[in-house]
């Protein structure tokens, strides 16, 4: 009979588990981290605009390169034209978690629903149980630039 010895293969897994929370991490995109990488472009602007900026927070008078470094890429971009004149919106979106209805309780696989914005667990029967990935889409932040500059924004709290 062979015997195995576990762990030197629990080493390996819980370092790749290690490793993948460490290049995980690094992806999240903050204020902080959008500044640090641009840091000639931050320090060119004024105390107060700095400090709106790290909290994740636009203002009047922001320029596209203020408002992508307090909020990041925006989810959707439009064109508006009014008697005012063209503007731009940009639109941001998060996604607050969906509660699990359904019913059933044998499923045995996964399934992506774009239906149902998230994992679903297939069950027997017809039995569907939907499980809370991404949930409801909704609007976080929307920012009305004309001439390069804000003149609106509407922000949740």
């Amino acid at each position: 009979s062979i015997i195995l010895n576990y762990r030197p293969v629990m080493k390996v897994f819980i370092l790749a588990a290690l490793s993948g929370i460490l290049i995980l991490s690094g992806c999240v995109s903050t204020p902080q981290s959008r500044a640090d990488e641009n840091p000639a472009l931050f320090e060119s602007f004024s105390a107060e605009q700095k400090e709106i900026i790290l909290k994740g927070e636009v203002d009047l008078e922001f320029t596209p390169q203020m408002v992508m470094m307090a909020a990041g890429m925006p989810d959707r971009k439009a064109k508006k034209r009014s008697s005012k004149g063209t503007s731009e919106i940009w639109t941001y979106y998060q996604y607050t978690p969906r509660s699990i209805y359904g019913h059933g309780s044998y499923g045995r696989y996964y399934s992506w629903s774009p239906h149902y914005g998230g994992w679903y667990r297939n069950g027997y029967w017809g039995n569907d149980i939907i499980v809370a990935s991404h949930g409801e889409r909704e609007k976080n932040l929307v920012v009305e630039f004309q001439e390069g500059t804000v003149i609106s924004f509407e922000m949740v709290q």
